[in-house]
Protein backbone atom coordinates (compact mmCIF):
# COMPACT_ATOMS: atom_id res chain seq x y z
CA UNK A 1 0.00 0.00 0.00
CA UNK A 2 1.32 3.29 -0.82
CA UNK A 3 0.72 7.08 0.23
CA UNK A 4 -1.88 8.74 -1.96
CA UNK A 5 -1.08 12.42 -2.94
CA UNK A 6 -4.33 14.91 -3.00
CA UNK A 7 -3.00 16.27 -6.75
CA UNK A 8 -3.67 12.56 -7.47
CA UNK A 9 -7.29 12.17 -6.02
CA UNK A 10 -8.09 16.04 -6.98
CA UNK A 11 -7.34 14.89 -10.62
CA UNK A 12 -9.38 12.19 -10.40
CA UNK A 13 -12.54 13.72 -8.67
CA UNK A 14 -12.25 16.26 -11.89
CA UNK A 15 -12.96 13.87 -14.51
CA UNK A 16 -16.46 13.10 -14.73
CA UNK A 17 -15.51 9.39 -16.35
CA UNK A 18 -14.82 8.42 -12.30
CA UNK A 19 -17.34 7.64 -9.52
CA UNK A 20 -17.09 7.52 -5.71
CA UNK A 21 -18.29 5.84 -3.11
CA UNK A 22 -17.69 6.71 1.22
CA UNK A 23 -19.34 3.93 3.25
CA UNK A 24 -18.86 0.49 5.04
CA UNK A 25 -20.15 -2.73 4.21
CA UNK A 26 -24.11 -2.74 4.08
CA UNK A 27 -24.15 1.30 4.15
CA UNK A 28 -22.72 3.46 1.43
CA UNK A 29 -23.20 6.56 -0.72
CA UNK A 30 -22.00 7.25 -4.00
CA UNK A 31 -21.39 9.94 -5.99
CA UNK A 32 -21.29 10.19 -10.27
CA UNK A 33 -21.77 12.95 -12.48
CA UNK A 34 -23.08 12.98 -16.40
CA UNK A 35 -19.35 14.62 -18.80
CA UNK A 36 -22.23 17.66 -19.75
CA UNK A 37 -23.92 17.70 -16.51
CA UNK A 38 -23.98 21.36 -14.61
CA UNK A 39 -21.24 21.02 -11.99
CA UNK A 40 -19.16 23.37 -10.14
CA UNK A 41 -16.16 22.67 -8.97
CA UNK A 42 -13.72 24.53 -6.12
CA UNK A 43 -10.18 23.31 -5.86
CA UNK A 44 -7.93 24.79 -3.41
CA UNK A 45 -3.94 23.07 -2.64
CA UNK A 46 -6.42 22.23 0.45
CA UNK A 47 -9.97 20.42 -0.70
CA UNK A 48 -11.84 19.94 -3.58
CA UNK A 49 -15.24 20.23 -3.85
CA UNK A 50 -17.82 19.29 -6.52
CA UNK A 51 -21.57 20.22 -6.36
CA UNK A 52 -24.49 18.91 -9.07
CA UNK A 53 -27.78 19.52 -8.43
CA UNK A 54 -28.00 15.74 -7.54
CA UNK A 55 -25.08 15.53 -5.00
CA UNK A 56 -21.87 16.56 -4.34
CA UNK A 57 -18.66 15.37 -2.86
CA UNK A 58 -15.86 17.15 -1.05
CA UNK A 59 -12.37 15.98 -0.35
CA UNK A 60 -9.75 17.23 1.95
CA UNK A 61 -6.01 17.26 1.77
CA UNK A 62 -5.34 14.31 4.04
CA UNK A 63 -2.65 11.20 4.94
CA UNK A 64 -4.30 8.39 3.15
CA UNK A 65 -3.19 5.29 1.76
CA UNK A 66 -3.80 3.68 -1.88
CA UNK A 67 -4.74 0.28 -2.77
CA UNK A 68 -6.06 -0.40 -6.37
CA UNK A 69 -6.93 -4.19 -7.88
CA UNK A 70 -9.35 -5.89 -10.59
CA UNK A 71 -12.53 -6.83 -9.77
CA UNK A 72 -14.34 -10.00 -11.00
CA UNK A 73 -17.75 -10.11 -12.80
CA UNK A 74 -19.84 -13.27 -12.23
CA UNK A 75 -20.70 -12.94 -16.36
CA UNK A 76 -17.60 -15.39 -17.33
CA UNK A 77 -15.88 -12.72 -19.36
CA UNK A 78 -15.60 -9.06 -17.85
CA UNK A 79 -13.76 -7.53 -14.86
CA UNK A 80 -13.94 -3.90 -12.95
CA UNK A 81 -11.25 -1.66 -10.74
CA UNK A 82 -11.08 -0.35 -7.67
CA UNK A 83 -8.87 2.42 -6.02
CA UNK A 84 -9.24 2.29 -2.81
CA UNK A 85 -8.19 5.30 -0.50
CA UNK A 86 -7.57 4.17 3.01
CA UNK A 87 -7.40 4.96 6.73
CA UNK A 88 -6.76 2.85 9.94
CA UNK A 89 -9.40 0.70 11.03
CA UNK A 90 -10.30 2.04 14.55
CA UNK A 91 -10.54 0.23 18.08
CA UNK A 92 -13.77 1.12 18.67
CA UNK A 93 -17.03 2.83 17.12
CA UNK A 94 -20.51 4.13 18.25
CA UNK A 95 -23.42 2.55 16.10
CA UNK A 96 -26.48 4.73 17.57
CA UNK A 97 -28.20 7.27 16.76
CA UNK A 98 -26.63 11.05 17.24
CA UNK A 99 -27.40 14.77 16.92
CA UNK A 100 -24.25 15.89 15.34
CA UNK A 101 -24.71 19.57 15.05
CA UNK A 102 -26.11 22.16 12.51
CA UNK A 103 -24.32 21.02 9.50
CA UNK A 104 -21.50 23.65 9.20
CA UNK A 105 -19.29 22.12 6.64
CA UNK A 106 -22.23 21.20 4.13
CA UNK A 107 -20.79 21.72 0.98
CA UNK A 108 -23.85 24.40 -0.28
CA UNK A 109 -24.28 27.58 1.36
CA UNK A 110 -28.08 27.06 1.69
CA UNK A 111 -27.88 23.47 4.03
CA UNK A 112 -25.28 24.88 6.82
CA UNK A 113 -28.16 25.84 9.15
CA UNK A 114 -29.66 22.13 9.05
CA UNK A 115 -29.73 19.72 11.25
CA UNK A 116 -27.19 16.40 10.90
CA UNK A 117 -27.77 13.29 12.80
CA UNK A 118 -25.58 10.01 12.52
CA UNK A 119 -27.64 7.06 11.84
CA UNK A 120 -25.13 4.75 13.60
CA UNK A 121 -25.51 2.03 11.08
CA UNK A 122 -21.64 2.50 9.00
CA UNK A 123 -18.81 0.82 10.50
CA UNK A 124 -15.22 2.16 11.44
CA UNK A 125 -14.41 5.55 11.05
CA UNK A 126 -17.33 5.77 8.85
CA UNK A 127 -21.08 7.58 9.34
CA UNK A 128 -23.87 7.39 7.79
CA UNK A 129 -25.76 10.91 8.57
CA UNK A 130 -29.06 12.89 7.35
CA UNK A 131 -28.95 16.34 7.44
CA UNK A 132 -33.14 17.66 7.77
CA UNK A 133 -34.75 20.50 8.29
CA UNK A 134 -38.26 18.57 8.63
CA UNK A 135 -39.93 18.94 12.27
CA UNK A 136 -41.17 15.11 11.99
CA UNK A 137 -37.95 13.95 11.52
CA UNK A 138 -36.27 16.32 13.69
CA UNK A 139 -38.70 14.95 16.72
CA UNK A 140 -37.82 11.07 15.77
CA UNK A 141 -34.71 11.45 15.53
CA UNK A 142 -34.26 13.14 18.58
CA UNK A 143 -36.67 10.48 20.55
CA UNK A 144 -34.14 7.93 19.18
CA UNK A 145 -30.93 9.37 20.21
CA UNK A 146 -28.57 6.39 21.88
CA UNK A 147 -30.89 3.92 20.00
CA UNK A 148 -29.43 1.56 17.49
CA UNK A 149 -31.86 2.89 13.98
CA UNK A 150 -32.59 -0.24 12.81
CA UNK A 151 -34.58 -1.32 16.45
CA UNK A 152 -36.56 2.21 16.53
CA UNK A 153 -40.13 1.20 15.77
CA UNK A 154 -41.72 3.28 12.87
CA UNK A 155 -39.13 5.37 12.20
CA UNK A 156 -37.76 4.49 8.85
CA UNK A 157 -41.26 5.30 6.68
CA UNK A 158 -40.85 8.99 8.80
CA UNK A 159 -37.16 9.13 6.95
CA UNK A 160 -38.91 8.19 3.97
CA UNK A 161 -41.60 10.60 4.09
CA UNK A 162 -39.31 13.90 5.19
CA UNK A 163 -36.54 12.80 2.48
CA UNK A 164 -33.68 13.94 3.87
CA UNK A 165 -30.33 14.81 2.54
CA UNK A 166 -27.93 11.57 3.11
CA UNK A 167 -24.51 12.28 3.82
CA UNK A 168 -21.66 10.12 4.36
CA UNK A 169 -18.95 11.30 6.29
CA UNK A 170 -15.42 9.91 6.33
CA UNK A 171 -11.43 11.18 7.13
CA UNK A 172 -11.15 11.91 3.61
CA UNK A 173 -14.27 14.31 3.36
CA UNK A 174 -17.94 13.54 2.83
CA UNK A 175 -20.28 12.59 -0.05
CA UNK A 176 -23.72 14.14 0.08
CA UNK A 177 -26.73 12.60 -1.59
CA UNK A 178 -29.62 15.31 -2.67
CA UNK A 179 -31.89 12.60 -4.77
CA UNK A 180 -35.07 11.28 -3.18
CA UNK A 181 -34.51 7.64 -1.11
CA UNK A 182 -36.53 5.56 -3.83
CA UNK A 183 -39.03 3.21 -1.95
CA UNK A 184 -38.60 -0.59 -0.61
CA UNK A 185 -39.24 -1.87 -3.82
CA UNK A 186 -38.20 0.81 -6.35
CA UNK A 187 -34.82 1.42 -7.87
CA UNK A 188 -32.11 3.40 -7.35
CA UNK A 189 -31.83 6.74 -9.16
CA UNK A 190 -29.16 7.08 -11.98
CA UNK A 191 -26.68 9.47 -10.09
CA UNK A 192 -25.71 9.98 -6.30
CA UNK A 193 -28.09 7.93 -4.35
CA UNK A 194 -27.45 5.52 -1.31
CA UNK A 195 -28.00 2.07 -0.05
CA UNK A 196 -29.05 0.78 3.75
CA UNK A 197 -28.62 -2.68 3.71
CA UNK A 198 -29.96 -4.07 7.20
CA UNK A 199 -28.67 -7.77 7.10
CA UNK A 200 -25.15 -6.55 6.17
CA UNK A 201 -24.96 -3.63 8.54
CA UNK A 202 -25.78 -6.37 11.26
CA UNK A 203 -22.72 -7.68 10.25
CA UNK A 204 -20.38 -4.51 11.24
CA UNK A 205 -17.67 -4.71 8.91
CA UNK A 206 -15.66 -2.17 6.85
CA UNK A 207 -16.16 -4.38 3.58
CA UNK A 208 -17.02 -7.88 2.34
CA UNK A 209 -15.03 -10.64 2.36
CA UNK A 210 -14.23 -10.30 -1.31
CA UNK A 211 -12.25 -6.73 -0.76
CA UNK A 212 -9.08 -7.23 -0.65
CA UNK A 213 -7.72 -4.64 1.74
CA UNK A 214 -5.21 -5.16 4.39
CA UNK A 215 -6.32 -6.24 7.66
CA UNK A 216 -6.29 -3.12 10.08
CA UNK A 217 -7.36 -0.25 7.22
CA UNK A 218 -10.23 1.01 5.97
CA UNK A 219 -11.59 2.16 2.61
CA UNK A 220 -12.58 6.09 3.04
CA UNK A 221 -13.32 7.24 -0.05
CA UNK A 222 -13.17 4.85 -3.45
CA UNK A 223 -12.91 5.36 -6.67
CA UNK A 224 -14.57 3.28 -9.29
CA UNK A 225 -13.50 4.18 -13.03
CA UNK A 226 -15.41 3.19 -15.64
CA UNK A 227 -15.54 -0.11 -16.90
CA UNK A 228 -13.31 -1.52 -19.99
CA UNK A 229 -16.88 -3.34 -20.94
CA UNK A 230 -19.59 -1.10 -20.11
CA UNK A 231 -20.58 2.08 -20.44
CA UNK A 232 -21.48 4.61 -17.43
CA UNK A 233 -25.20 3.30 -17.42
CA UNK A 234 -24.14 -0.03 -16.95
CA UNK A 235 -25.19 -0.93 -20.99
CA UNK A 236 -22.45 -3.80 -22.25
CA UNK A 237 -20.23 -3.16 -25.36
CA UNK A 238 -16.83 -4.83 -26.71
CA UNK A 239 -13.59 -4.46 -24.60
CA UNK A 240 -12.30 -1.76 -24.54
CA UNK A 241 -8.33 -1.72 -24.47
CA UNK A 242 -8.08 1.84 -23.84
CA UNK A 243 -10.23 2.39 -20.52
CA UNK A 244 -8.45 -0.43 -19.48
CA UNK A 245 -4.57 0.65 -20.21
CA UNK A 246 -5.47 3.72 -18.66
CA UNK A 247 -6.23 2.80 -15.36
CA UNK A 248 -3.14 0.49 -15.65
CA UNK A 249 -0.69 2.71 -14.04
CA UNK A 250 -2.43 3.39 -11.25
CA UNK A 251 -2.44 -0.51 -10.58
CA UNK A 252 0.93 -0.59 -11.10
CA UNK A 253 1.66 1.99 -8.47
CA UNK A 254 -1.65 1.05 -5.66
CA UNK A 255 -1.83 -2.77 -6.79
CA UNK A 256 -1.15 -5.57 -4.29
CA UNK A 257 2.08 -7.24 -4.63
CA UNK A 258 0.32 -11.26 -3.94
CA UNK A 259 -1.66 -9.79 -7.54
CA UNK A 260 1.63 -9.10 -9.46
CA UNK A 261 2.69 -12.64 -7.89
CA UNK A 262 0.03 -14.34 -9.54
CA UNK A 263 0.14 -12.72 -12.78
CA UNK A 264 3.53 -13.77 -13.26
CA UNK A 265 2.43 -17.25 -12.14
CA UNK A 266 0.30 -17.61 -14.54
CA UNK A 267 1.70 -15.92 -17.66
CA UNK A 268 5.05 -18.00 -17.07
CA UNK A 269 3.21 -21.31 -16.89
CA UNK A 270 0.65 -20.80 -19.79
CA UNK A 271 2.72 -23.41 -21.87
CA UNK A 272 2.91 -25.90 -19.62
CA UNK A 273 1.08 -28.97 -19.04
CA UNK A 274 -0.43 -27.86 -15.43
CA UNK A 275 -0.98 -24.11 -14.57
CA UNK A 276 0.15 -22.95 -12.00
CA UNK A 277 -3.09 -22.40 -10.06
CA UNK A 278 -3.73 -20.58 -6.72
CA UNK A 279 -5.44 -22.19 -3.95
CA UNK A 280 -6.46 -18.43 -2.05
CA UNK A 281 -10.06 -17.39 -2.81
CA UNK A 282 -8.54 -13.48 -4.27
CA UNK A 283 -5.39 -15.42 -5.77
CA UNK A 284 -8.35 -17.27 -7.73
CA UNK A 285 -9.95 -13.76 -8.55
CA UNK A 286 -7.30 -12.43 -9.71
CA UNK A 287 -5.21 -15.85 -11.87
CA UNK A 288 -9.46 -15.41 -13.46
CA UNK A 289 -9.03 -12.06 -14.51
CA UNK A 290 -5.37 -12.38 -15.78
CA UNK A 291 -6.88 -15.52 -18.20
CA UNK A 292 -9.32 -12.84 -19.16
CA UNK A 293 -7.12 -9.79 -19.66
CA UNK A 294 -5.11 -12.17 -21.86
CA UNK A 295 -8.19 -13.51 -23.95
CA UNK A 296 -9.31 -10.29 -24.95
CA UNK A 297 -6.03 -9.35 -25.98
CA UNK A 298 -6.56 -12.19 -28.67
CA UNK A 299 -3.78 -14.64 -26.42
CA UNK A 300 -5.12 -18.16 -27.95
CA UNK A 301 -3.05 -19.83 -25.10
CA UNK A 302 -5.70 -19.09 -22.71
CA UNK A 303 -8.50 -21.00 -24.18
CA UNK A 304 -7.92 -24.50 -22.69
CA UNK A 305 -7.46 -23.43 -18.88
CA UNK A 306 -10.33 -20.95 -18.89
CA UNK A 307 -12.49 -23.95 -19.96
CA UNK A 308 -11.30 -25.64 -16.78
CA UNK A 309 -10.87 -22.70 -14.22
CA UNK A 310 -13.37 -19.93 -15.42
CA UNK A 311 -16.54 -21.79 -15.99
CA UNK A 312 -18.67 -19.86 -13.49
CA UNK A 313 -18.64 -17.16 -10.87
CA UNK A 314 -16.59 -17.90 -7.79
Amino acid sequence: MQPAPFTLIADLIEDPSNGWSIGSFGAIGEFTRDAGEATTIHRTAGQIDVVTTRGAIRVRNTALTGVAWDTLSSDGETWGHVLAFCAPWPATGTRVVRFLDHDADAVRAEDRYDRLYDLGVASGCVAMAVRTRDPALIAALDAAEGQALLEVTGIMPIILSAQPHRVLLSPAGRIEVYQPIPASDGESPEGPHTHLLSNLIAKDRAHSSNTPIPDGWQAVLSMHPRSPWRTPLGERHGFRPDIDAAFAPLLDHFGLDEDEVVARQIGASLDDEALSWPTGRRQRHKARIVLRRLHAAGDARVIRWRAVYDRCSD
